[in-house]
């Protein structure tokens, strides 16, 4: 949940002061504005907040699933490089022996 106290950690005491008072002074305003336009403008906030909120989600689907395919796809890299050093290790390399003549 959020704190106030967070947000005015660090602040003078006067300065604080003068934050909550304009914030006292400015409500009333917003108050009537609000109830001016038939409370309109409650409303389109809420519903512009939530199309903000479902394009956060859907663009964090997006990045999780790109984040999990690459990380597979590494993970596959890794482990066919691990298998070429085991059967470089073992002998079977894939490359045929050349015959040298001397002579």
């Amino acid at each position: 949940m959020f704190e106030l106290e967070a947000l005015l950690l660090g602040l003078e005491p006067m300065t604080a002061a003068v934050i909550g008072v304009g914030a006292l002074a400015i409500a009333p305003i917003v108050g009537a504005v609000d109830a001016a336009t038939g409370s309109n403008l409650s409303d389109s906030a809420r519903s512009t907040a939530k199309t903000g909120l479902v394009w956060v989600f859907q663009a964090f689907d997006k990045v999780q699933s790109s984040a999990a395919e690459a990380s597979e796809s590494f993970q596959d890299l890794i482990a066919e490089a691990k298998s070429d050093i085991k059967s470089s290790k073992n002998g079977t390399s894939e490359v045929a022996p050349r015959e040298v003549t001397i002579g």
